[in-house]
């Protein structure tokens, strides 16, 4: 990607280290942080944005170097080797579950700029003196910021603590269970649409229509008693996930139909998708509905949906004429809740 080409969310920024967050070379000595450096991160983590390193150099020296600069609390799976950029920054996105083209890369040296650019087109690069620059730029600006987007770099730690702990447990099950989920499904309140309207404007992967709609939308619509906003939130033994699903019902026909149902990556991979269906299912489908629909327009991010709405019991009903894919709930689909989950 060019480096003027900046139109979606930017998830996550990758730091090169020497002249580019401080001035000097970290292994030749003491270095100096770069105040525009700084006042980005800065700013930028404050902004719910993640950053990581991707840098050359001894681990061991850089780090400390990180810590006494009050600077590595920033950092997640910071990457301090002598291996090509590329491959450390394609190693951070598989770590963070977070896209290439939701990366961006900034550098003081043209040939790892070039290098990064040409084998992760998808990455946006940026050269050092762009630091200051960075949080003005429609990409690096989300248009909500709520409560959890403060939080975000603990809750991907807490994340990374999740998949270190998995491998001491004999299989997947037997971890899943021992994390102790407990996961609350709950018509969304005022103090909620920060949140909301923040997952749907950053969630493409676990996204089934890509509705996006302002906060004050979002007031208009739970107002309207033909609308249901839901929203799921996730506790486990490792720490709080916040509200990590928003599901918008249209409830006016005999049958519900879903028109949105987006869930954080976050939590992909655990079953809590088809516990937060199950939880909506049960609780909240009144007596004598005739079924539950959902929306699915597929794009080239978001085809696993189609997959989690068929494992869910939902089979594929009807197409509108834009293309979207109508699913409906198998009337001989027994509901199960994954083992590993509790309702709350």
């Amino acid at each position: 990607m060019m480096e003027d080409d900046v139109t979606s969310l930017c998830k996550c920024i990758v730091w090169d280290l020497d002249n580019t967050v401080w001035d000097g070379i970290c292994l030749e000595g003491n270095v100096v942080p770069r105040p525009d450096a700084l006042e980005a991160i800065s700013t930028l983590h404050g902004r719910g944005i993640l950053h990581s390193v991707a840098s050359r150099g001894e681990a061991a020296v850089a780090l400390e170097m990180l810590k006494q600069q009050e600077l590595l609390g920033y950092f997640l799976v910071p990457k301090i080797n002598w291996l090509p950029k590329s491959t450390n920054i394609q190693e951070i996105s598989t770590m963070l579950n977070i896209p290439l083209d939701a990366i961006a890369f900034i550098d003081d040296d043209p040939f790892e700029r070039a290098q990064v650019g040409f084998m992760l087109p998808e990455v946006r690069v940026f050269p050092a003196e762009s630091a200051a620059q960075l949080p003005a730029l429609p990409g690096f600006d989300p248009t909500t910021v709520s409560d959890v987007a403060q939080q975000r770099a603990r809750l991907y730690r807490e994340e990374l603590e999740r998949k270190a702990a998995e491998p001491a447990f004999a299989n997947r099950e037997e971890f899943l269970q021992s994390c102790d989920m407990r996961l609350s499904v709950r018509r969304a309140v005022s103090a909620d649409l920060p949140r909301v309207q923040e997952m749907m404007s950053r969630t493409h992967q676990m996204n089934s229509t890509g509705l996006l709609l302002s906060e004050a939308e979002l007031r208009e619509t739970i107002g309207v008693n033909t609308k249901e906003l839901f929203v799921a939130e996730l506790q486990d033994r490792f720490g709080s996930c916040g509200i990590i699903g928003i599901l918008l019902m249209d409830t006016l026909a005999e049958e519900w139909r879903m028109l949105l149902f987006a869930m954080s990556c976050r939590v992909m991979g655990r079953g809590v998708e088809k516990a937060v269906l199950f939880a909506l299912t049960e609780r909240y489908r009144p007596a004598g509905l005739t079924g539950m629909t959902a929306l699915l327009r597929e794009t080239d991010r978001n085809r696993m949906m189609r997959t989690m709405f068929q494992m869910s019991g939902y089979r594929q009903w009807d197409r509108q004429e834009d293309g979207s894919i109508i699913f409906k709930l198998a009337d001989s689909h027994d509901l199960t809740l994954p083992r590993w989950v509790r309702l709350v």
